[in-house]
């Protein structure tokens, strides 16, 4: 399981902090941290009322080099949204792991193509988007020669509440999206809904993250924080232990149990050497033995050749198969 730590623009435009988050993602259990990349006005016009929120979340082409360095150092992936045709020139000049498309730009064509022209894999949000939307996106990044492609499930509300999640569009997109790996990007408040993604099928998790939910602006209220991360990279590892592998089936573990599991076949009662076997005369109980419950017709009938106690086994040696 893929996880990443999503702090988006959640350090405020304080390169501190943003450096603080990093270690602090790393340290409880992150593969990669994403940035936005983007002038206000790669988003808003002045007028919106969020404009100076996301103005403050700018950042300069030696902000992003630090924190690379510093994902680099703590050794996890650096990936990032670029929001502008100019901000994937400056996302490539960095060194990138990895390009985020965010929901918004889902049928951003032109967008779409100067990514997939970077040459690194590619996360594509779906919140907002139709089925043939996505699928027309997915065939715009392909026929751009983009090799990894990843599509992630989301909700676009902040936060989303449960009834709104839809989980069960993550095995639709797989059926939909033959061969491209399907994931989640969460808005919703805590760890639930991204463990239960996994379990229904999501191979990427992406979460917003935090230092501090009590912030009242950006994506702090639900984003998760460090407790959290480390709480869900845990549990996303059990279950990856649990869940294992379909093909299992055939070398189960569980295979040298059945000698001491499965049923055999005992003597009711004291028979002698000559007795006729008949049904009454036997029961079925563990451990396995020669014979199952489903040998039953074939044991009536036969001969017995030696006595036998009560709760011997019926064994193909002391039958007389005629």
């Amino acid at each position: 399981m893929y996880l990443i730590a999503e702090i988006g623009f959640n350090h405020n435009g304080d390169i501190h902090l943003a450096v603080d988050m990093i270690r602090a993602a790393a340290e409880a259990g992150a593969d990669a941290v994403k940035f936005q990349t983007f002038r206000a006005k790669d988003i808003a016009l002045p007028s919106s009322p969020h404009y100076a929120l996301i103005e403050k979340g700018e950042m300069s082409f030696e902000d992003h080099e630090r924190l690379r360095r510093e994902a680099k150092t703590q050794g996890i992936d650096f990936m990032s949204t670029p929001f502008s045709i100019d901000a994937v020139d400056l996302l490539a000049k960095v060194g990138v792991s990895a390009f985020k498309i965010a929901s918004m730009d889902c049928t951003n064509t032109m967008l779409l193509k100067k990514v997939a022209a970077a040459g690194k894999p590619i996360y594509l949000s779906t919140g907002m988007a139709s089925m043939e939307e996505i699928s027309a996106a997915v065939d715009t990044l392909k026929s751009a020669n983009c090799k990894n492609i990843y599509v992630l499930h989301c909700i676009s509300h902040y936060p989303a509440s449960a009834d709104q999640l839809n989980l069960s569009i993550i095995p639709y997109l797989k059926e939909q999206l033959d061969g491209i790996v399907i994931g989640y990007s969460d808005h919703f408040p805590g760890i639930e809904a991204c463990f239960a993604a996994a379990v229904i099928g999501a191979q990427v998790i992406e979460t917003h993250f935090t230092l501090d939910k009590t912030i009242p602006e950006g994506d702090h209220s639900h984003s998760a924080d460090p407790a959290d991360l480390k709480a869900l990279k845990s549990r996303l590892a059990l279950f990856e232990s649990m869940a294992g592998s379909a093909q299992a089936i055939s070398q189960r573990p569980d295979q040298e149990c059945a000698k001491d599991f499965r049923r055999g076949v005992y003597t009711r009662r004291e028979l002698k050497k000559g007795d006729t076997l008949k049904s009454e005369d036997l029961q079925f109980t563990r451990p396995a033995s020669d014979f199952t419950p489903d040998d039953i017709d074939f044991l009536e009938g036969k001969i017995v050749t030696e006595d036998l106690p009560v709760n011997a086994p019926v064994t193909k040696k002391i039958l007389d198969f005629g």
